[in-house]
């Protein structure tokens, strides 16, 4: 909890907007184009093998590289907001992220293009956690909530319909060019984020922080690149004692890190994260809830996808047209639990959402166990809705709830660790639930495919129906608020 005295020293509303809507539309801008892209690539991996001569290690290189560097530094850049202005940083990561697409776009080998793509994930993690920050400090407080439920739709969005545009450019295969156009398309996005950053978004950071503490970013990108590349590719070859000696080496790295900011902050209060964080109720609970669930999101459209494509036959534009069932009751539980939540408390709607996603997410599971071999796009339609209603219900006034407590000083420190959250539970997702699915897959033949990945896909959501469930009881756990 922030002392009177820490909201004396950096108000929140010190740097509202004169117009924060076009100040939200710039930092939602941002958000398109880091959530798109960590999705896009997955649907266009088959076709730039081919194109590039790729190897499957370097194929997955391609992924996994850049969920890597944009999670392991996402509180670093976070804190760097803070103290350097968090205008000045997104400007910083908006260009550099430009810049790299554009490399994506024309890279000429496999190595250039993984390099590139490091890179990307790079600019992206000084850029997207002042998307929030720039939320919690420009928008007036009344009007946050929606703010917030904005950048959940948005967020939800990019996520979800980046691979059906990416089927859909691989499909034109506009003059030739193939998978290139899934990254070039950045570039005018981009230079259109960069002219509204410069006009609309006013410049913030933090009064308390005075300095950055380099110990504390070695650690903790090394503890998020340990556990990360740990999970990631571990999964990918067979879990290898190398790479569960990280996963294990990661935890002595993050309880350093922890007593590192705990010195500092009694030092020089510059942690990279206040340790006050810690201590707020709603913050950590929240945290948890935030992984939790996004552990869920990206492991489910990975699963899908795989059993979609290889298992029914259908296309990576097929594939996508069936995310978008999720993606549209997604769009409307956000939209409905914003008009709901002026009446009722946040921590009630959450329960509600949480609840409807995983009674959606059973309605997947039966479906997908009772069609077995005769699974179709067009039978999980119905529960696609209901699980996206359900997710869109509780995340929109689940971010409200999480920052309404951070003070704005630490408004950078809090944004960077709910979208490290975001990829660690999502990582964490891709892991176990791939051990789940590849366990249950076993060797599929010519005959019998469809059976073999359809039970796969249902172990799986096993798994992810009882993590969300898990999920709703921990909700109740969260404070409750009478207005947003």
């Amino acid at each position: 909890m922030s002392t009177s005295s820490d909201r004396a020293a950096a108000p929140v509303d010190s740097a509202v907007s004169t117009r924060p809507v076009l100040a939200l539309a710039t930092v939602l801008v941002a958000a398109v184009l880091v959530l798109a892209d960590a999705s896009i690539v997955n649907v266009a991996i088959p076709v730039l093998r081919e194109d590039l001569g790729a190897s499957f290690g370097q194929s997955q290189l391609i992924i996994a590289v850049y969920q890597i560097c944009y999670a392991a530094l996402l509180i670093t850049g976070g804190r760097l907001g803070d103290l350097f202005g968090r205008r000045r940083l997104f400007v910083l990561g908006l260009t550099g992220f430009v810049l790299t697409s554009v490399a994506c776009g024309l890279a000429p080998t496999p190595v250039f293009l993984i390099v590139a793509r490091a890179l990307q994930g790079a600019t992206a993690a000084l850029m997207f956690p002042q998307t929030l920050s720039v939320i919690q400090v420009a928008v007036p407080r009344e009007r946050r909530p929606a703010a917030i439920a904005a950048f959940g739709i948005t967020s939800a969005a990019a996520t979800i319909l980046g691979p059906l545009l990416s089927g859909a450019i691989i499909q034109l295969d506009l003059l030739g060019s193939s998978w290139r156009p899934s990254f070039l398309i950045n570039l005018p996005i981009g230079a259109i984020g960069l002219l509204m950053a410069a006009r609309y978004l006013p410049e913030s950071r933090s009064e308390q922080a005075k300095k950055l503490d380099f110990g504390g970013v070695v650690l903790i990108t090394a503890a998020l690149a340990a556990a990360i590349v740990g999970l990631i590719e571990g999964k990918d070859q067979q879990w290898p004692a190398w790479a569960i000696g990280l996963i294990v080496a990661s935890v002595p790295l993050f309880a350093l890190f922890h007593w590192r900011c705990r010195a500092v902050q009694a030092r020089t209060q510059s942690a990279l994260v206040p340790p006050a964080l810690w201590k707020d109720r709603g913050f950590v609970t929240g945290l948890i809830v935030y992984v939790l669930a996004y552990s869920c999101v990206l492991s489910f459209f990975l699963y899908q996808s795989i059993t979609l494509q290889y298992g029914v036959g259908y296309t990576a534009l097929q594939t996508g047209l069936t995310s978008t069932a999720y993606a549209v009751g997604t769009i409307a539980g956000y939209q409905i639990a914003v008009r709901v939540q002026k009446k009722v408390a946040g921590r009630t709607i959450c329960f509600a959402g949480s609840a409807l996603w995983t009674v959606g997410t059973a309605g997947i599971l039966a479906t997908v166990a009772l069609t077995g071999d005769r699974l179709s796009g067009w039978y999980l339609l119905p529960a696609l809705v209901v699980a996206g209603f359900g997710a869109g219900f509780m995340i929109g006034p689940l971010l409200g709830t999480i920052l309404s407590g951070v003070h704005s000083s630490d408004a950078g420190a809090a944004s960077g660790l709910l979208t490290t959250g975001q990829q660690v539970g999502g990582a964490v997702g891709i892991a176990v639930a791939g051990a789940v699915f590849l366990g249950a897959l076993g060797t599929p033949g010519e005959d019998g495919a469809l059976h073999h990945y359809s039970g796969a896909f249902t172990a799986a959501l096993i798994l992810m129906t009882a993590v969300l469930a898990v999920n709703t009881v921990l909700v109740r756990l969260l404070p409750s608020a009478k207005k947003p």
